[in-house]
C-alpha cells in the first residue's frame, strides 16, 4: 500500500481500512496500514468529526463478529487521536 492521504478517501474506502486495523490490532493477520498511514488516518479521524462519523456508519454496515458498541469503542478510545 502506497501513502495514503485519508482526505482523499472516501468514508468506504476509511471503513475498510478501519476494519483492516480492527483485525490486525484484534490478532487477525491482516495487510494492515503502515504505523504512519494509521497515524495519519486516526488524526484526521480525530479533526474531522463528520468524515469519523461517516465512515463508522459504512464500517459498520460490514461488521462481521463485532457489534456497533465494540467498533464504537475501539475507534473513539483505543484508535483516533485527539486533535491537537
Amino acid at each position: 500500500m502506497g501513502t495514503i492521504r485519508p482526505s482523499d478517501l472516501t468514508p468506504t474506502e476509511i471503513g475498510d481500512l478501519l476494519a483492516r486495523i480492527y483485525a490486525a490490532d484484534h490478532g487477525e493477520p491482516d495487510d494492515a496500514p503502515t504505523p504512519a498511514e494509521r497515524t495519519a488516518l486516526a488524526d484526521y479521524l480525530g479533526c474531522h468529526e463528520d468524515a469519523r462519523a461517516a465512515a463508522y456508519e459504512a464500517w459498520c454496515a460490514e461488521l462481521v463478529g463485532v457489534t456497533a458498541d465494540e467498533a464504537a469503542y475501539w475507534l473513539d478510545v483505543e484508535f483516533v487521536e485527539p486533535c491537537p
